[in-house]
């Protein structure tokens, strides 16, 4: 300690002060990820298996092989217990990875009307036989139709489009941009920076985990929901054509898609891309997000629990009711029939239409909606 009192350790040299030091701290974000750590873990189910978070989780990048860090990670128990005994039984798993982002100036997002698919793919579900599901109608048991099957998603034969963060986020996006001061003083849009920010890591670290997980699968493996998402403390700003104008929103959530190539074993339409789905929040909105991001998936866990079989399997038979009917295994009788290809694709298509309350509005081009959380 020396004589005044300031030990060397705490001096800050070369004009530091702390003030400069807490400002550089603030524009980092380190604080941002600790604060959606602690809310994602208050957030979580109490129970004795309560999930596991780590800050700056390890994957590595697919194209470059190198490690990598995403902000944070949670690997979070779904519960079940339908059991005569009420026991807990884990058989499926919610796994967040997430990205903090803040910035003074906006991202823009560009928004579209209706999704950009026929069906739900938001989280994504693996540990199943695959991504879809042969079914076998009910109906077509014991007659001349028995040979009849199709194919439907995973998130199709357990109806997830009956829960709110399946089927309905507020809007629906093609494009993320960050909007950066040009030399002039004017805002330009750069895709290039919320890209490699944003969009990569998320599906890399998405990637490695799905990678992990099918490598040590086996038939015990527990289901997994795997939902990346970004939290955003920057001005979330959607445009949209509407009525021949450019209409701009204020956004609390938004549904980014990205579309890549089909792998050999997915592709069953090779004129189409894979949709693929990662969710922005805005950070004051946070906490609603993962009250219905955990809401959701725990309900489709608890049907993918009780049909574990038929999706380790990938084959069931269905009923024919519009909306969820549990899956049963395919009876000894028409597996016969398991050598003949399926009709075709069925889907189980959601009933949101992302921007209907446009529908009539009247705004300039210079405004700014400010909407809420449900529409």
């Amino acid at each position: 300690m020396h004589a005044n009192g300031t030990p060397e350790y705490a001096k800050l040299k070369s004009g530091v002060t702390g003030e400069d030091l807490l400002e550089a701290v603030v524009r980092s974000g380190y604080p941002l990820q600790a604060k959606v750590a602690e809310i994602l873990k208050e957030a979580m189910p109490e129970n004795q298996w309560r999930g596991k978070i780590q800050e700056e989780w390890a994957y590595v990048d697919r194209d470059s092989k190198q490690v990598r860090a995403l902000d944070v990670f949670a690997d979070i128990p779904l519960s079940h217990s339908s059991n005569k005994e009420g026991h807990f039984r884990e058989h499926a798993k919610l796994n967040t990875l997430i990205e903090c982002k803040q910035s003074e100036l906006p991202y823009v997002f560009f928004l579209r009307h209706d999704a950009p698919q026929d069906s739900t793919a938001f989280p994504e579900i693996i540990g199943t036989a695959g991504p879809d599901v042969r079914c076998f109608p009910t109906s077509g048991s014991g007659s001349e139709m028995s040979d009849f099957s199709y194919l439907m998603s995973v998130h199709d034969v357990l109806a997830c489009h009956e829960f709110e963060i399946f089927n309905n986020p507020p809007f629906h996006a093609i494009s993320l941009t960050k909007t950066a001061r040009h030399r002039g003083g004017k805002l330009e849009l750069t895709g290039e920076d919320a890209y490699r920010s944003i969009t990569l890591p998320l599906l890399k670290a998405a990637d490695h985990l799905i990678g992990v997980s099918e490598s040590r699968s086996s038939p015990s493996s527990p289901i997994r929901f795997i939902a990346p998402f970004a939290v955003l403390d920057a001005p979330m700003i959607g445009t949209v054509r509407h009525d021949g104008k450019n209409v701009f929103l204020a956004l609390p959530w938004v549904r980014m898609s990205y579309l890549e190539p089909f792998s050999d074993r997915e592709a069953w339409n090779e004129t189409e891309s894979r949709v693929r789905h990662f969710d922005v929040v805005h950070a004051s909105c946070l906490q609603k997000y993962l009250h219905v991001l955990l809401e959701g998936v725990q309900k489709a866990a608890d049907r993918a629990i009780e049909c574990t079989p038929q999706l380790k399997e990938g084959i069931a038979i269905i009923g024919e009711e519009e909306g969820y009917s549990p899956l049963k295994s395919l009876d000894e009788d028409r597996r016969q029939y398991l050598d003949r290809e399926p009709a075709g694709r069925i889907f189980r298509q959601s009933d949101g239409h992302a921007l209907g309350f446009l529908e009539g509005a009247e705004f300039r081009e210079d405004d700014i909606l400010t909407v809420g959380w449900n529409l």
